[in-house]
């Protein structure tokens, strides 16, 4: 194969664009970590001051409330003014609601940092749509699985900070989210490098600019896939809402019931889990196994750990019912989302991740209700049986809906 080969130079082209993606996963996962610091604190920060599992639902739909509004809106900005711009926005946003709630004193204070968080959000899908537009469509589910890679990094390094932060006080973590947030604007400025939305990206494979409602109507397949999203974004939701004060209820370590420090260690070995899915076995199950095998196993294992969390509060099959859930929520997830994408032309990324994200918002407002009142009064059992019955339906819906590539 010579220098000048037509397959050298797409083999130029990716290695390019791989080395472009470093800084995005430096960007993701420095963010990703201040957001992994709040994760296993919030339940029980909310807790302190007053907050009873529905009062904490709500706090989280009115995030998502926030999410779904201004998604769809992130997403275009993105496409016509560039990515780097609104992540920047989108970040300061996120810093200005770590400060507020460091520094609540009651949680009116608690509801308005997430609302200012919320309305400003976007990072996650922006920088998805930043790795599609600098990669080609062949290597465009390893590109994404770079950023869910980064995502897990935080995820890993952001709960196990919070555990051993939480020490010095519960708005220590607080802070120290506030000040990787900061950390996460400069390094943006700094290390991704500005692009250029009107012209064209470094792969060609744009489309006519029809309209917004032309292009809506068009996407079919992809309106399937967001239509399994929502399934599994209001079955994560109920699980993620409340796991903290479900484990605190049922579940002790050392001779007191499980708090922060111990959700945040639980949270680390997610983002680990996610690690290893990303980084070792998604590309390997692709070589053996369609997305839509994979996909339908996925919400199986997570029915089956849903299921053995309402029957066992035994520690040690907690460790396993966890592990089938959260290796089950990665691959379907890091599979669904890279579906998408290749779903959709170039130069509509941005619209479709920010409608993928409006969607997750809107299964993020009903799902924490749903899932606190059951919580507030005490039904564990029927709280886990629900999320396995949702998963059940995930993985029959993944059998109707999702095509093999030859079929689309």
């Amino acid at each position: 194969m010579g220098p000048g080969s037509p397959a050298h130079a797409a083999e130029t082209m990716a290695g390019h664009g791989a080395l472009t993606l470093v800084p995005t996963f430096v960007v993701v996962a420095v963010d990703a970590t201040g957001m992994g610091i709040i994760l296993p604190l919030l339940p029980f920060y909310s807790q302190r001051l007053g907050a009873t599992p529905f009062v904490l639902g709500a706090l989280i739909s009115v995030y998502a409330v926030c999410q779904l509004i201004a998604g769809p809106a992130v997403g275009m900005l993105s496409d016509r003014y560039g990515r780097r711009k609104v992540l920047v926005v989108s970040q300061i946003g996120t810093l200005i609601g770590f400060v507020l709630l460091a520094l609540a004193g009651n949680l009116t204070l608690v509801f308005l940092a997430r609302i200012i968080d919320g309305l400003t959000s976007g990072n996650i899908s922006v920088a998805h749509a930043y790795a599609a537009e600098h990669s080609a469509p062949a290597t465009r589910k390893q590109a994404l699985g770079m950023t869910s890679g980064a995502i897990g990094t935080g995820l890993l390094l952001g709960p196990a900070l919070s555990s051993f932060l939480v020490h010095y006080g519960q708005t220590a973590p607080v802070w120290a989210a506030a000040a990787l947030s900061l950390v996460s604007i400069f390094a943006t400025i700094a290390l991704l490098p500005p692009d250029h939305p009107a012209s064209e990206p470094l792969y060609q494979h744009r489309v006519p600019e029809p309209t917004l409602t032309r292009s809506l109507l068009g996407m079919r397949y992809a309106w399937r896939l967001l239509g399994l999203l929502i399934v599994f974004f209001f079955v994560n939701s109920m699980f993620l809402s409340q796991i903290g004060l479900f484990l605190s209820a049922r579940f002790s370590w050392d001779g007191h019931a499980f708090g922060a420090r111990e959700l945040g260690w639980i949270f680390a070995y997610a983002g680990f889990i996610n690690m290893v899915v990303q980084g070792l076995l998604i590309t390997r199950a692709n070589i053996i196994a369609s997305d839509r095998s994979i996909v339908m196993a996925a919400f199986a294992c997570m029915g089956l750990g849903f299921a053995g969390l309402g029957a066992e509060n035994n520690v040690g099959l907690l460790a396993v019912n966890l592990t089938l859930i959260i290796v089950g929520t990665m691959f379907a997830r890091s599979t669904l989302t890279a579906e998408l994408s290749r779903s959709t032309a170039i130069n509509r990324q941005g619209m479709i991740m920010g409608l993928n994200q409006s969607l997750m918002s809107g299964a993020n407002i009903s799902a924490p209700l749903v899932s606190g009142a059951l919580i507030g009064h005490r039904l564990f059992v029927p709280w886990a049986l629900t999320m396995a019955a949702i998963a059940v339906i995930g993985a029959a819906l993944a059998g109707q809906l999702l095509d093999t590539p030859r079929a689309r």
